[in-house]
């Protein structure tokens, strides 16, 4: 795909708002709203444009020159949008580098808008595209999107040369797409032609399921300052054994949370989408809570859980993947992901692709596991740095006991650094030291807690001492 730089006198010129043209629905008195809403995409500055492409003998598909543009965000964001902009057109440009083919060609047109020449959709299948491209940004940067406010703008050329301009909203485009009539006040389809509107009966507004909104990195990226959804995420404290500290800190989901992913057991996609609605809440929370603690000189090392089943899905990959390009380059050197639910025997070359996406966001990958396997050697072939096992809280202490001397000495046969999760006592901590655990967290460490704390150091005999003094106090 091609991206092209328009000159600047097109590319950085404000976008003059005419409201012409023979197919654009500003004509109906009924849509006067709905006009100065989007009349600012259907401009002479892009009728211009547009007859330049279409009248330049390149090869366009159908005839149509479509446009697409940014304005709503820029209007949420108000006063902001002036210190984000570039980062938002360039994280458009490279979603339209992902959406498009390379045969496709778009370009920068004005302030907040850009143009696509499609090499071979048709009109109808280019603007869906170009609706869900707006739908996704919207998604992505805000946290929601409306798709009813969602337009997409059309330019046609006609027998006698004129530049015909037309819109479509994107719900009417979905409707479509299932096989559904869109509704006759709302069609606007670049080739009709205007008429007279007759008085007919509307049929009653059906309701609009609520959408469900993902949490978004916007808050603290565009630092809009609005408030974003209460993940229920809380940060676990975990000891750095070599160096004597409690520095680091995992994330890790709540009781309720917990237990409304384990009791969805009915519908694996149900539980698959709770997974991963739980790991965009946790890359949210963590980075936004650590961005906050950043700008008051707070460092510390921070561990993000994310599951297989969001990186084995084509479609929760690439929104995972677009949140987390939204990270600070100024925070991934202190960020490492967490690897959880990875099935047994999973090939090196499956595993090695996951770490090498996450890469350009953190300073190491990571494993987890519920129990003890032998797909270690493929850990470390895959580039992990670390293998950690969780400690199941109704296993009595010895059961524990076993795991930890069973697991630990596997890891550091691979190169590899072991880590213990779930240590809740001092027979646990103590067993976990002497296996030559690197780092351990649990209850003995320290309470999960709503944010980072600040670093603690003390040797393994003081976590001992404070471990027991807790022990105590409990059973007093």
């Amino acid at each position: 795909m091609n991206a092209i730089h328009s000159p600047p006198s097109v590319q950085e010129g404000p976008a003059e708002s005419t409201c012409s043209g023979p197919t654009s629905h500003c004509t109906s008195a009924t849509k006067a709203a709905e006009c100065r809403s989007s009349c600012h995409l259907n401009d002479a500055a892009f009728r211009d444009r547009a007859r330049d492409i279409l009248s330049s003998g390149r090869t366009v598909t159908a005839g149509a020159v479509h446009l697409i543009g940014l304005e709503d965000i820029r209007d949420h964001l108000g006063k902001r949008w002036e210190t984000v902009k570039e980062r938002v057109r360039d994280y458009t440009g490279r979603l339209l580098e992902k959406m498009l083919s390379p045969q496709d060609v778009w370009f920068r047109h004005g302030e907040a808008q850009f143009i696509i020449v499609f090499a071979h959709a048709d009109i109808k299948a280019a603007q869906l595209i170009c609706g869900k491209i707006v739908e996704t940004l919207h998604q992505t940067l805000l946290g929601h999107s409306d798709t009813s406010q969602i337009t997409v703008k059309t330019a046609l050329m006609e027998i006698d040369g004129s530049i015909a301009i037309g819109s479509a909203r994107l719900d009417d485009l979905l409707h479509r797409a299932a096989g559904q009539p869109e509704r006759q006040a709302d069609r606007t389809d670049p080739t009709a032609q205007p008429r007279t509107a007759q008085p007919t009966a509307q049929p009653a507004a059906q309701p609009q399921a609520e959408e469900r909104r993902r949490p978004s990195l916007a808050g603290f990226a565009l630092d809009n300052g609005e408030p974003s959804l209460q993940p229920k995420v809380l940060f676990r404290p975990v000891y750095d054994v070599k160096n004597k500290v409690i520095s680091t800190y995992t994330c890790r989901p709540d009781l309720h949370t917990c237990r409304h992913i384990n009791q969805i057991t009915l519908d694996d996609v149900l539980q698959e989408e709770a997974i991963f609605d739980y790991d965009m809440e946790t890359l949210c929370h963590a980075i936004s809570t650590y961005n906050e603690l950043y700008k008051n000189k707070f460092r510390y090392a921070q561990t993000i859980p994310v599951h297989f089943e969001t990186l084995a899905s084509a479609r929760r990959r690439r929104e995972y993947l677009q949140s987390c390009r939204m990270i600070p380059n100024y925070l991934i050197p202190f960020l490492a992901f967490e690897f959880e639910g990875l099935p047994q025997g999973i090939p090196n070359g499956r595993l090695a692709e996951m770490v090498t996406m996450l890469r350009p966001f953190g300073r190491a990958a990571i494993v987890i596991l519920r129990e003890y396997t032998t797909d270690i050697a493929v850990y470390a072939n895959a580039g992990v740095k670390g293998v950690g096992l969780s400690m199941d809280f109704r296993d009595g202490d010895q059961r524990c006991i076993d795991k930890i001397n069973a697991f630990c000495p596997a890891p550091r046969k691979h190169g590899l650094f072991a880590y213990l999760d779930g240590v809740r006592n001092v027979e646990q901590f103590q067993a976990a030291i002497e296996a030559g655990a690197a780092y351990i967290g649990g209850a003995v460490v320290g309470k999960d807690s709503d944010v980072p704390e600040h670093m603690r150091r003390c040797t393994e005999r003081q976590m001992l001492m404070r471990a027991r003094v807790k022990a105590r106090r409990k059973s007093a």
